[in-house]
């Protein structure tokens, strides 16, 4: 059994009812799956598909995060945090989301000119992921326990292994194996130095707020330590992945129709990469002490870096390597023995 001082004790209890934690489980995907297929398959009806009305689309990728806010409101109100400063912070993210969402189009040439429409939607867009991150000031006391770690990190020493571990892993071992001769792939080779940094770094903040804010909420702030209260944390990264994978079918679907995808490509993204993925997300939340930050900051970076650096294809095989070692160096297969309170 994990000790009490591991990196995931403090983290969750090992006493909830099993009832509870089902109920609240499937209320969750419930909500989460619900609320982002009504979206998805409303857009595609309307004619949304990839580099065109993009945007609606991105309405409905909010499910998880919408979800678990609404699942965890309390009722307790924190007397210390004030409305005005909830209104700043939205305030201060909301400009800079509509403006990566706009200059990355308008780089992926999706949008090559700007119209008041497409600024009003981007603009109404932006306006989720700013009220989620300044969750973290919420009046509500279960809200703001959810998603302060998302806007104030407990240490650096988490974020910067989230942020570096796909640069790594790409990166280094590319150039060993190019030198034996292995062939690279660099989807964005051409432009300057600093078109492609500014590109890469856009791309980022776009895949930050648009998708990880989205989603980690959910799916790492609320179900995963929900599950972990009875379960071991490799079940319990089973029990993410699998909803988590299915969530994606109304895309997958229309990728399908599109003939962007076969079953190949399924099979590798949605299960043979996604799993080791999800058991590496796990580790990191339970080492971070249940840092959203730090899943968000590598949900980000696994979407971004692929498309923006070099990289040998035998690299990822050191995604299951990470999951591998994760698996074995917590023994996550063990119910950790932990307290009620949460860390931090």
């Amino acid at each position: 059994m994990q000790e009490l001082n591991s990196p995931i004790s403090g983290l969750l209890t090992s006493n909830g009812d099993p009832n509870s934690i089902a109920s609240k489980s499937a209320t969750f995907l419930a909500l989460a799956i619900g609320m982002t297929w009504l979206i998805w398959i409303s857009a595609q009806w309307l004619g949304a598909r990839p580099g065109m009305d993009e945007e609606i689309v991105g309405f409905g990728s909010a499910g998880p995060a919408l979800a678990a806010i609404f699942l965890s409101r309390s009722g307790l109100k924190v007397p210390t945090v004030k409305l005005a400063a909830r209104l700043l912070w939205f305030g201060l993210l909301w400009a800079p989301c509509w403006a990566v969402y706009v200059v990355s189009d308008r780089l992926r040439g999706v949008t090559p000119v700007l119209s008041l429409r497409f600024g009003v939607m981007v603009g109404v867009l932006s306006a989720i992921p700013s009220w989620i991150g300044s969750g973290a000031l919420s009046g509500d006391a279960g809200v703001r326990k959810l998603l302060r770690t998302l806007m104030f990190p407990q240490n650096w020493r988490w974020q910067a292994v989230a942020f570096f571990s796909f640069p790594a892993m790409l990166l280094v071992p590319s150039a060993i194996l190019h030198a034996f001769g292995f062939a690279v792939i660099w989807q964005r080779s051409s432009g300057t130095l600093w078109s492609f940094a500014a590109y890469g770094a856009l791309m980022f903040f776009r895949n930050l707020f648009f998708t990880a804010y989205f989603e980690e909420p959910g799916w790492r702030g609320f179900l995963l330590p929900c599950l972990q209260r009875k379960i071991s944390p490799l079940w319990a990264s089973l029990l993410v992945w699998l909803p988590w994978a299915l969530w994606h079918a109304p895309l997958d679907v229309m990728r399908f129709r599109l003939h962007m995808w076969g079953w190949a490509e399924y099979a590798e993204i949605r299960v043979v990469f996604l799993i080791p993925i999800t058991i590496i997300m796990t580790w990191i939340y339970n080492r971070s002490g249940g840092n959203l930050l730090c899943t968000a900051i590598f949900h980000a970076g696994m979407n971004t870096f692929p498309f923006v650096l070099p990289y040998a294809p035998p690299v990822f095989v050191l995604v299951f390597l990470w999951a591998g070692y994760a698996v074995f160096s917590d023994k996550m297969w063990r119910q950790p023995v932990t307290t009620a309170t949460t860390r931090g």
